[in-house]
């Protein structure tokens, strides 16, 4: 049951910090609208995971698991099908110049917005994972 509880609570933190970060994503609803979110993330990817992983295998054995986001991928599909308090759209992201790095303005599309969200919740959700592990 713990370990539940802090999937949700991991989930539901790496929503709204990804939605403080990239204007695509919005979740409506305050502090209950991110944590139901963080269930439902939870219940897609529970649900997902062992589907997406065997139809998957061959191309995450070539890519060394670098598809290995795409069940939070269809999670995040499903969840803004189905649940109204979130959202995924396009945007555009301003560009960033840092010690000399410069990255260019980007327009993300509806689908690229969805790959590029699930893609950062992911990697957050596992960082935060390995912080609050046992």
């Amino acid at each position: 049951m713990k370990a539940v509880l802090r999937l949700i609570v991991i989930n539901a933190l790496s929503l709204f910090l990804v939605s403080l970060f990239l204007p695509g994503l919005t979740v409506s609803g305050g502090f209950t609208g991110f944590l139901i979110s963080g269930l439902l993330l939870t219940i897609a990817s529970t649900i997902l995971d062992p589907i997406i992983k065997i139809l998957t295998l061959p191309f995450n054995l070539l890519t060394l698991g670098f598809l290995s986001f795409l069940t939070t991928l269809s999670a995040l599909f499903l969840m803004s099908l189905f649940y109204k308090n979130i959202s995924v759209s396009a945007f555009t992201f301003e560009g960033l110049n840092f010690m000399g790095i410069v990255i260019q303005e980007i327009q993300f599309s509806d689908l690229l917005s969805f790959i590029v969200i699930s893609a950062t919740i992911y990697i957050l959700g596992r960082i935060l994972d390995s912080l609050f592990a046992k």
